[in-house]
């Protein structure tokens, strides 16, 4: 073989090995691009909005115990969880899961903490202790005090003690309130809204767990300051 063959040959297999890789780049580009949308189409579906309002007043140190509110366990519950048995589950189980994560013991014998919650499945605007709190199946009169039935108190309170301070709970809402068992008032609040499949709410355990997650870290901050 003369020395232009071969330099000739040379130049066909770098060609050769060059147009492989080429080629081998463009598919894992593609295999990228297919694993990339596949892994943010789901945390881009789940766009929740988390608040939270607390009692300023309350020693959230010395909570160290909790019992679920009268309703969660009575046969009128599903009225909170848009009547799904399954749903109603899936956020007892997640409030459950966040409440011992932080190593809230369950106790009911004289518990610090009521826990309680309920669902909206459609847009709901209130202002204070309007009906959706003054149902006698959601507080027990022996639970929560009478007048304070309902969201926590503002600054902004009239002289009655009813709050002046607007609430709008979107579509696709899980609210979560936690009662000074000893007191009768509700200590701390926080809700998810966005969860939605569509126009019904999402039940899918994972994003309701998911959601859940989101407005315990809310009360992360309350407890670690």
């Amino acid at each position: 073989m003369n020395v232009l063959m071969y330099i000739r040959v040379n130049q066909s297999l770098l060609l050769d090995v060059e147009l492989k890789h080429t080629l081998i780049m463009k598919e894992l580009r593609k295999v990228f691009i297919v694993l990339l949308a596949f892994i943010t189409t789901p945390l881009l579906a789940q766009n929740y909005t988390v608040t939270s309002d607390k009692d300023l007043s309350a020693p959230f140190d010395q909570y160290k115990s909790y019992t679920w509110a009268k309703s969660i366990n009575s046969a009128k519950s599903l009225a909170y969880a848009i009547n799904d048995a399954v749903l109603h589950k899936a956020i007892k189980d997640a409030v459950a899961h966040e409440m011992a994560a932080r190593e809230f013991k369950m106790s009911s014998q004289s518990p610090d903490l009521l826990v309680n919650f309920r669902v909206f499945d459609k847009p709901v605007e209130m202002t204070g202790y309007e009906g959706y709190f003054r149902d006698a199946d959601y507080w027990g009169t022996d639970e929560v005090r009478n007048g304070q039935l309902g969201l926590i108190r503002r600054v902004n309170d009239d002289d009655r003690g009813r709050p002046g301070t607007q609430y709008y709970f979107d579509k696709g809402t899980i609210l979560i309130q936690l009662v000074d068992a000893k007191k009768g008032v509700v200590v701390w609040q926080g809700y998810a809204s966005g969860l939605t499949d569509g126009n019904v709410f999402d039940k899918n355990t994972d994003h309701v767990a998911k959601a859940i997650n989101l407005v315990f870290e809310e009360l992360d901050l309350v407890l670690n300051e």
